[in-house]
């Protein structure tokens, strides 16, 4: 089973970050590189920009991704390596064999699955939208971006710059290097709406100091998010399929999400 992160509940949660903090004083055991394991490293590409997926805080990759990779780690018996590149690099760098397995968030498409090998997807989830709080009357339907005019803003280089260019072609649309450059856009007014990943969207509307900002929860996309190795590298998919169908069963996933996502989500 997969995690259907789209079925959420709207309302604001206690700040994610609170959890966040309160899991690294409480465990962390399984965030960082592991080097009491027998086998060769398992040198997992990230791009540690995208929490509460995968990201850095005090000098640490954390983040759902960074968990299962220590719990995956643990089961093939690994020694634990992050490995860092910019978001552009990591599809070339699983080709180099720089890495062994890509675990940073990646969404599954037709584009990135003719270069690599995906496993099965571990979580579903979307491109959001956020408006300013007080724009709700005004822009609070998801309808309105597709008005001739509207101001959309996106991240380069994402799902969201996808979505725009294929679903919103009648509005006018802004494209921005990070999330925070489109954040402030939206606050002064430039933009109506931001598009992203649903992590980043829940993770920002529901932080109490982005009150000023509020998160439109119907889904404009259905996206997998799933691990990927090299193409010939048929030996490893197999482990990650047995294990992730393992972990998924046992309902050992899950956890992990609410942990780093405090809301309440459902399993299908």
């Amino acid at each position: 089973m997969a995690i259907r992160a789209s079925e959420l509940t709207s309302t604001r949660w206690t700040p994610w970050i609170a959890a966040v903090l309160l899991f690294l004083l409480t465990t962390g055991c399984s965030t960082s590189p592991l080097q009491s394991r027998s086998g060769p490293p398992l040198r997992v590409g990230v791009t540690p920009n995208y929490p509460p997926v995968i990201f850095e805080h005090d000098g640490q990759i954390v983040g759902i991704e960074a968990d299962l990779a220590g719990l995956l780690s643990r089961d093939l018996d690994r020694p634990l390596e992050f490995v860092r590149y910019p978001s552009t690099e990591l599809l070339d760098a699983l080709e180099d064999r720089e890495v062994d397995v890509l675990m940073s968030g990646l969404s599954v498409t037709q584009e990135r699955g003719e270069r690599i090998l995906f496993v099965s997807p571990y979580m579903e989830v979307g491109q959001l939208a956020l408006i300013r709080s007080r724009d709700i009357a005004r822009f609070g339907r998801i309808r309105g971006m597709r008005r001739p005019g509207a101001r959309v803003g996106y991240e380069r280089e994402t799902s969201g710059e996808a979505y725009v260019a294929s679903s919103l072609t009648r509005a006018e649309s802004f494209g921005f290097d990070d999330v925070e450059a489109g954040l402030r856009s939206l606050r002064a007014d430039r933009i109506d709406y931001f598009i992203h990943d649903a992590p980043t969207v829940w993770r920002i509307a529901g932080d109490l100091k982005h009150r000023d900002l509020h998160g439109l929860y119907r889904p404009l996309t259905r996206e997998n998010l799933a691990w990927a190795v090299h193409p010939r590298d048929s030996v490893l998919h197999a482990q990650l399929e047995d294990t992730l169908e393992r972990w998924q069963r046992e309902g050992l996933i899950e956890p992990i999400v609410q942990r780093w996502i405090p809301v309440r989500v459902t399993l299908r």
